[in-house]
């Protein structure tokens, strides 16, 4: 069929390939300025689409108005009809490159499917270049008329279109279930368009029907509200559903999946996407799952009326338990409900953030309301602790100084003690060490606690001297973050001077440490207080590590043996040796030896035996308050 040029001239206008043009430049900028390409090779995929689909609207531009001038430059309409569609034919390859990456192809298909793909480029072109040659394809003769004949490109067209389809289809399970319907409405779309076009006899918007298809890879896979891997949305919406399902009284399951490295491996495993995917076709329908960071993920479930949610809920564990059977992914699980005694929406990633903190891996663990009651008491001791630090207060009236004596096997008296912490707070009353001595190392709040229990330690030193009691030392528990701040020394000589007592008459307790750089902090530290007449003490010898190269390295003045060596020696002859012969050692290099957890003579007299010179426990006293020490000591 031949085309007068004037005949065409309605046929065409170049909107559809401007709107084009605009659509490349933008969305090139705005990828390359906020890099929402997520690896190397997806955003180089990308951008080189927009490049190409920029020069193939401009060539269309160039070959269709071409085509309506009165002195047509025969040779310039070829080529850019050839460039057109030629460049047309590289977005569609690499648009085929990114479906294959997304959908985990086997490499023998990858392979086959790249021979295949270019094999019948490089065919296409030759044919249309045959095609013109000898007249039965497109063509203009000399009186300005024109053939389209035999197009070789929309038949590569469809088939690059056919193969799209018969990968998202055989592979559909590797994708998201959204994804693949938003990538095959796009596609039937598109194609639809296309067809309506020809009907209409228009070639208009050949270049936006052909690039919807790339806009909905761009949108799917880069700038879409949820993971692309997981199909999770980000956790900053959480918060929101929550808020707005309790306001209308629903009440919901939450339910936490914390995997370290899931979402590394998700990226670098088909086989495992494909059991995640599997694994929520089957379990989860109307759910929505959120991403937080360090790989934990948050599924919340609304409940609906006449439903068995714990049956859910068991099976979706089992399914869990199995798919992990085959990946072995350490993982722990956390379930709550919706509930009154929660004051805050907030505090719903805050609570199960605390319980997974506490349990470990490969468990799964039901909130429960004693779980809600502890995170609140919790948290409210960690403000009470940042208030003290931020007030710097040494004499704050919430913490208080506890002591246990310390008998002393020479002198057959009390002597010395051990500083113990405690809180009393409003709201809970008494706090233990072992509640609160975590969160304020974890939240590095420790040294101003450290500082005040040493102000107080010496103010009662002060005042059982000048009453003229007889004592020894006191000693006082640092940490290694204690040990870490530069004034530390400063701050410890400061405030023993300034109660006026000496400096013997107080001791620093420290645990060995793992890390090189603590180590050669603790030695500079002990060194540089020792010189002042400071007393230190090796504290808990004998739990979990020990290095004896170390210990000689630092000179403590007392070994401090926990009750673990001591409940090791009654074991048998063999254990009591080798506890016996630490002791001994540690005799012969002058250390003093302090034995804790002595509860009955039976284990005062194995300590005996051992080369004791100290015992510590509550077969002599338990924890008591700073003042009741008058009780134990000796007035001059």
């Amino acid at each position: 069929m031949f085309v007068n040029s004037e005949l065409y001239l309605g046929s065409y206008t170049p909107v559809g390939d401007i709107i084009v043009l605009a659509l490349c430049i933008v969305m090139g900028i705005l990828i390359k300025q906020t890099h929402i390409g997520k690896e190397k090779t997806s955003f180089s995929i990308i951008m080189h689409i927009l490049i190409f689909g920029f020069l193939a609207a401009s060539a269309n531009i160039y070959f269709q108005t071409g085509l309506l001038k009165d002195d047509l430059n025969i040779p310039f309409i070829y080529g850019m009809r050839l460039i057109h569609h030629v460049i047309f034919i590289f977005i569609m390859i690499f648009y085929i490159r990114y479906i294959k990456g997304s959908l985990w192809l086997p490499l023998r298909n990858k392979k086959i499917n790249r021979i295949v793909i270019f094999t019948s480029a490089v065919i296409a072109v030759l044919f249309d270049i045959a095609a013109s040659y000898f007249k039965f394809g497109f063509y203009i003769t000399k009186d300005h008329r024109f053939s389209a004949g035999f197009d070789i490109f929309e038949m590569l067209y469809m088939l690059f279109m056919i193969n799209i389809v018969y990968m998202l289809i055989k592979f559909r399970k590797r994708l998201l279930t959204k994804v693949f319907m938003g990538l095959m409405s796009v596609l039937v779309m598109s194609n639809l368009l296309l067809c309506i076009q020809g009907l209409k006899r228009q070639v208009s918007y050949t270049s936006i029907c052909c690039f919807l298809p790339i806009i909905s890879i761009i949108f799917l896979f880069h700038s879409n509200p949820f993971n692309i891997d997981t199909g999770a949305v980000s956790g900053e919406y959480f918060a929101d559903e929550i808020r707005e399902n309790l306001s209308k009284g629903k009440e919901m399951i939450i339910m936490c999946c914390h995997m370290p490295g899931f979402s590394s491996k998700i990226t670098k495993s088909a086989d495992l996407r494909t059991e995640f995917y599997e694994f929520f076709r089957i379990n989860v329908k109307k759910a929505i799952l959120y991403s937080f960071p360090n790989d934990s993920f948050v599924m919340t479930i609304v409940k609906q009326k006449n439903t068995e949610y714990d049956r859910i809920v068991a099976k979706m564990l089992d399914d869990f338990k199995k798919s992990h059977t085959k990946f072995n992914i350490d993982y722990k699980i956390v379930i709550m409900e919706s509930s009154d005694s929660v004051i805050n929406v907030s505090d719903y990633h805050n609570i199960i953030d605390y319980t997974d903190m506490k349990m470990p891996f490969n468990t799964v663990v039901r909130v429960t309301p004693d779980d809600i009651k502890d995170y609140y008491d919790k948290h409210y001791i960690l403000s009470e602790l940042e208030d003290i630090a931020e007030k710097k207060d040494l004499f704050d009236h919430r913490v208080l100084v506890y002591c246990q004596p310390v008998y002393n096997l020479n002198t057959g008296q009390y002597d010395t003690a051990e500083a113990l912490m405690r809180l009393k707070l409003d709201k809970t009353g008494m706090v233990f060490p072992d509640q609160f001595i975590p969160l304020a190392e974890q939240f590095n709040l420790i040294h101003n606690l450290s500082m005040i229990i040493l102000n107080k330690t010496c103010f009662a030193m002060k005042g059982f001297l000048n009453e003229g009691y007889i004592v020894k030392r006191i000693s006082v528990n640092f940490s290694a973050i204690d040990l870490r701040y530069d004034s530390f020394c400063d701050e410890v000589k400061g405030i023993i001077e300034s109660n006026g007592i000496e400096y013997g008459k107080i001791a620093v307790e420290i645990t060995e440490s793992r890390s090189d750089a603590d180590f050669n902090l603790m030695k500079q530290r002990v060194i540089q207080l020792q010189g002042l007449g400071i007393k230190f003490y090796l504290d808990d010898f004998g739990t979990g590590y020990s290095n004896f190269e170390r210990i000689m390295e630092i000179p403590f003045d007392i070994i401090k043996f926990d009750r673990s060596l001591l409940i090791e020696s009654l074991k048998n002859a063999s254990s009591q040796y080798m506890v016996k012969t630490f002791a001994n050692m540690f005799h012969d290099l002058k250390y003093s030896i302090l034995f804790e957890g002595v509860e009955n003579e039976y284990d005062e007299d194995r300590c005996k035996l051992m080369m004791a010179q100290y015992l510590q426990g509550y077969k002599y006293s338990k924890p008591i308050p700073i003042e009741e020490l008058r009780k134990f000591l000796l007035h001059v």
